[in-house]
């Protein structure tokens, strides 16, 4: 019987040996997929309410973009609340640490981009929100 339970304790303790051997890359970075497109979807939601509010977007670089949205503007209204990083401390990063690109292609439409897991923008990895159809596109 003592054999019995320390074959099951020995099979567990290689199981979770090998758990832990593997990368989770996986699910992390569908989370992180995830995470991207809700702020993103964020981004858009405070750039409405900005045009809302002041009948037009915030414009100029990101940095100021991000700064308008998340208080810098007339009335300081915090439109968007963000996880700011060291490196980028005025704009609004991805998960993977990377500013988000917003890029007006009219006066009325922009489209945001993360240069996604990789870090390079304009390739199959790149999360793309278009407001003038109000969804996910591909790059």
């Amino acid at each position: 019987m003592k054999r019995g339970i320390f074959y099951v304790l020995a099979v567990l303790v290689a199981l979770l040996f090998i758990g832990m051997l593997i990368p989770v890359s996986g699910p992390r970075s569908a989370g992180e997929m995830v995470m991207c497109r809700l702020e993103e979807s964020d981004i858009n939601t405070a750039m409405v309410q900005f045009k809302i509010k002041y009948d037009s977007y915030p414009t100029g670089e990101n940095s100021h973009i991000v700064r308008a949205l998340a208080g810098d503007n007339p009335q300081k209204i915090v439109f968007l609340d963000f996880r700011r990083s060291a490196e980028h401390p005025n704009e609004m990063v991805d998960p993977w640490e990377t500013p988000y690109q917003i890029e007006f292609s009219k006066q009325t439409n922009f489209v945001i981009r993360s240069a996604g897991k990789d870090k390079i923008f304009g390739d199959a990895d790149d999360i793309v929100f278009n407001s003038a159809s109000n969804d996910f596109v591909k790059p």
